[in-house]
Order: C-alpha cells, then structure tokens, then sequence
C-alpha cells in the first residue's frame, strides 16, 4: 500500500495488493492510487498532516519519504496504533505504539477470525487498509478492492 515522486501537495501511487483470508488471493494490477502526503511528522501524536481516513473512529496519515510511503493510523486521542510502509512491491509493519500490531501483509497473511467485525480504514484506487475487531483484539490488512 506505494512509490512515487512526492511534493508538498503530492500524489501518492500505491503497489496493489492484498492479504488476508477473507478474498484473499494473488492481485496483479497496475500501481494507480492517490492522496495527499506528507513529508514529516510520521509516529507523531498529532501529525500536521491530512487525515484521510475512511473511519470516524481513526485517523490515517500518509507520509513519504526517500521512496518510501507510509500509512500512519491513530486513535482520536492520538495513540499510533499502526504504521504500515510501502516500496515496490514491499509491504511492512513498523513497531509503532504502545501494543504490538497484527498486521496481515501481502505474502505474510493472518488468519481473521470468522467473527471479526470489518473496517474500511483507507481506500485508494488499488489498495485498502481494513481493521478487522475480534474479541482477540484488532488485524490490520492491507487488501484489494
């Protein structure tokens, strides 16, 4: 969920792909996704950045920087709960936050329980970041879609 040329106002391209057991599979798509990115701020509290999230319950960031794109999610007090990376067609979770994130990655899938309650977090043309909430706590995927 990312590679580009970046200004202040920029475009960000994100690599397609998905991973988690609901409509999993292999995505094979063109890079085609964008929204405003910063260049500073990433695993800030409060980030002066555009909040693009599609969730009223978070806050999503993006940030790029030596041509590498970030997803920043925070709660609305704030606390980081995931920042996910992206370069080509590498996809990873930093260790970010107070607790260690669950994160479904393409090629590094979780298993989402069957009960999980699903969360569009982020949606671009060729990329979604979805937070799926169980009893056994959250699973960020990043998924096609």
């Amino acid at each position: 969920m990312i590679v580009g040329v970046v200004t202040s106002a920029a475009v960000f391209v994100a690599a397609p792909a998905f991973a988690s057991d609901r409509g999993g599979g292999d995505y094979h798509g063109k890079p085609l996704a964008s929204a405003a990115v910063s260049t500073e701020g990433l695993g800030e509290t409060h980030p002066a950045a555009a909040d693009i999230s599609a969730d009223p319950a978070l806050q999503v960031y993006a940030f790029q920087r030596d041509g590498v794109v970030y997803l920043q999610v925070n709660d609305l007090a704030g606390q980081v709960k995931v920042i996910i990376g992206n370069a080509g067609d590498a996809y990873f979770a930093l260790p970010a936050g107070k607790s260690a994130a669950r994160v479904s990655l393409p090629g590094q899938r979780l298993t989402v329980p069957g009960a999980a309650r699903r969360f569009e977090v982020y949606r671009a043309q060729d990329v979604v970041l979805v937070r799926y909430a169980s009893s056994d706590g959250d699973i960020w995927s990043i998924e096609a879609p």
